[in-house]
């Protein structure tokens, strides 16, 4: 099958942090409030929409010039440059797909070429603060259904994707993509529902699999 785009997921997979989220609650001192949130959406009482709302409601008033000065302390992974490059011969689209935020999400896009990026989008006001409002774009668990809705615009089909992922919110997207990749995977569900697992945390063998399937 002739693959036409490659989806990755963005936190622990281009960069070396697998929460984004978690990191600003710790860096704004919030993570105790947060967790209880936590434990609400996998308990069942919450939903994402509901989960977002709350964590986003701990940093209002917070500037984004702040949280982009924390966001950006997050180190991506060695060679993203390179896997850009090389795949961007194979002239395949490129797509950030992520639950984590998009202020960031934006950010690697934009330094690093991707095509397209989709992540939830905290609500900013006049004077730069954050409201507490996010629009959620990417669930916990409905990645395959977001880049289905995107791949109608393009005529791909979503067989004609392969899929980078780290955790469990990256198996639906999985099941349903042509080819998928767990990469540096939480544990042995995820890496066991990909078609392959690569966990050693180098792109480059990322890199290496993709072409082996492109050529």
């Amino acid at each position: 099958m002739g693959f036409k785009l490659i989806c990755f997921d963005l936190d622990g997979c281009l960069t070396d942090k697998d929460d984004s989220w978690l990191f600003i609650h710790h860096h704004l001192g919030v993570w105790e409030q947060a967790k209880e949130h936590r434990k609400l959406f996998f308990n069942g009482e919450i939903d994402y929409q509901r989960w977002a709302d709350l964590d986003v409601g701990l940093w209002k008033g917070t500037s984004i010039k702040k949280l982009n000065e924390i966001i950006q302390q997050i180190s991506v992974r060695p060679h993203i440059d390179k896997v850009v490059q090389e795949l961007k011969k194979y002239n395949l689209i490129l797509i950030i797909l992520s639950s984590g935020l998009s202020f960031f999400a934006d950010s690697i896009k934009e330094k690093y070429n991707f095509d397209f990026a989709i992540a939830n989008s905290p609500e900013i006001s006049h004077d730069g603060e954050l409201t507490g409002n996010i629009e959620v774009k990417v669930s916990y668990d409905d990645k395959h259904l977001v880049l289905q809705d995107f791949l109608s615009s393009l005529s791909i089909k979503l067989e004609e994707c392969i899929a980078i992922g780290d955790g469990e919110n990256d198996i639906p997207l999985f099941k349903e993509v042509g080819y998928s990749i767990a990469f540096n995977p939480n544990n042995e569900k995820i890496a066991n529902a990909a078609s392959i697992a690569v966990k050693n945390g180098n792109l480059l063998d990322v890199l290496s699999i993709i072409r082996t399937k492109l050529s």
